[in-house]
């Protein structure tokens, strides 16, 4: 994972030259819960863009937060389900694992909100290329 190494100077999404996105999901919601070590940059909920590509996912902060961009690649998320309650909107969670350089330490319960819908097409897409990646 790595923190605000997935975005540019405009605010738009950068990928590898390899990669391509595969689903981009509007009104997401990105909250951490759990954490090893604090940091401020996962303190309340963020609002913004989430982008799936082969290899992994991409939050991208909507505004002014200090976390501008949220890479998670499958290899290092674990426990990932797509939870359906009744009366609130679909959503993601699962824990992701700290890498070395990434620009924070140890790992975190995360949870992504689909306001808009899409967590069902999205997770069930994310775990057809997860699983193709292994």
């Amino acid at each position: 994972m790595a923190l605000n190494r997935n975005h540019s100077q405009g605010g738009g999404v950068v990928v590898n030259d390899a990669e391509c996105i595969l689903k981009e999901c509007k009104d997401v919601e990105l909250s951490f819960s759990d954490m090893t070590a604090k940091s401020d940059y996962f303190k309340g909920t963020k609002k913004g863009f989430l982008y799936l590509t082969p290899y992994r996912m991409i939050f991208l902060c909507r505004g002014k937060d200090p976390m501008q961009s949220f890479m998670m690649p499958f290899y290092l998320v674990k426990g990932c389900s797509i939870e359906q309650p009744v009366f609130s909107a679909n959503y993601i969670k699962g824990s992701i694992a700290a890498e070395a350089g990434g620009g924070w330490e140890g790992q975190a319960s995360f949870k992504l909100v689909f306001n808009s819908g899409g967590a069902i097409e999205f997770g069930q897409l994310m775990f057809k290329v997860a699983q193709q990646g292994k």
